[in-house]
């Protein structure tokens, strides 16, 4: 839990530290471009861009799109460990809190590597050095056997006793579920616990927290009531706490009978204006992807928004993590995509431009 700190946050320094780098994010254009690139191609162009020192660095020990997801994965968490190191009082409270996510990401990781047994690297190759946690702690996690000895591993955290308590389904049910959706509940809870000052740009901070709780909510349901699972076993799945869907509108949504159902009662939600044209295109290819990635940019341009209300507070700061995320998986969704030869127009499908 987060109590507010002492000292009031340097906001205006710290806005203006991110405005500056906000500039430099790739343009629209950027990724148009990428997509015309072949892998070698690609691999070459980010190495003479903003992430030239993260590839120099690990030229000698990888290469081709391993290279680029490190180099990626690395250039982003010094990104967000930079912001958190000169945001200082409750800004610094706020940022760190909002940067567990990454904690969360990597943990998830890391219980899904020992689960479907994958190797040291593979695993190591998906961390985000960019949480409370330090990759010193996760190379010694990579040595654990077992998800159970991972999760003993994670004593000194705050994820450690409600994973403890999960660790009892996981074994019932034979998935990560129970153990993921813990993570994100902890994540959410603390998250929302911060004792803000309330101002106008506080409160549309946690709206937007409470706004994405319902957009991870809804990809759980579209994902589980096309899996065909019975509510019961959906809602231990969910998260309170959203600004639009409580807990019963969304047991009212599990409680669908199948996944049409679930789709016509989600038209009585106000959530349906985001999701409708996605939607038909899950219809045309019978893929959900077109549904999260809906959700995600509407979550995107909400942020935005409220960036520009409220120019001197968390809210812009919040925006361009957001946008340097985006602009990470963007990245490596191209590369990936080249390496898998896939056409131009599904690799763009999966973009959020």
């Amino acid at each position: 839990m987060f109590g507010r700190s002492a000292t009031a946050g340097n906001y205006a320094y710290a806005t203006t530290r991110v405005k500056a780098r906000k500039s430099f994010l790739f343009p629209r254009e950027t990724y148009m471009k990428l997509l015309q690139m072949s892998v070698p191609e690609i691999n070459r162009f980010i190495g003479e861009s903003k992430y030239k020192q993260e590839i120099d660095e690990l030229a000698t020990r990888y290469d081709g799109i391993d290279l680029v997801e490190y180099a990626l994965n690395l250039n982003l968490a010094r990104e967000m460990n930079d912001i958190l190191g000169f945001c200082q009082g409750e800004l610094r409270v706020i940022m760190w809190a909002y940067l567990m996510r990454w904690d969360v990401w990597n943990i998830k990781s890391l219980l899904r590597g020992k689960f479907y047994n994958a190797t040291e690297d593979d695993i190591r190759e998906t961390f985000v050095p960019a949480g409370s946690i330090s990759m010193q702690d996760f190379n010694d996690l990579l040595k654990k056997g077992s998800v159970p000895d991972v999760v003993e591993g994670l004593s000194k955290t705050i994820f450690y006793k409600p994973l403890i308590n999960a660790l009892d389904d996981f074994n019932k049910t034979k998935t990560l579920a129970p153990l993921e959706n813990t993570l994100d509940l902890v994540y959410y809870e603390n998250l929302l616990s911060i004792d803000l000052p309330g101002t106008k740009a506080d409160e549309l901070f946690v709206s937007f927290i409470r706004r994405e709780i319902d957009f991870t909510n809804l990809r759980t349901l579209f994902r589980l009531k096309r899996a065909g699972l019975e509510h019961e076993k959906i809602m231990p799945m969910l998260i309170p706490g959203g600004a639009r869907l409580n807990m019963d509108d969304l047991r009212k949504l599990a409680q669908a009978p199948g996944f049409d159902d679930f789709i016509n009662l989600l038209k009585e939600y106000s959530y349906w204006a985001e999701t409708a044209e996605a939607v038909d295109r899950y219809r045309q290819t019978g893929s959900l992807n077109a549904v999260e990635i809906a959700l995600y940019k509407d979550q995107i341009a909400f942020a935005e928004k409220i960036s520009h209300l409220y120019p001197l507070s968390i809210c812009p700061i919040l925006g361009y993590a957001i946008r340097k995320n985006v602009e990470v998986n963007n990245i490596r969704t191209i590369s990936r995509g080249k390496e898998m030869e896939l056409s131009d127009e599904v690799i763009k499908s999966q973009l959020v431009i």
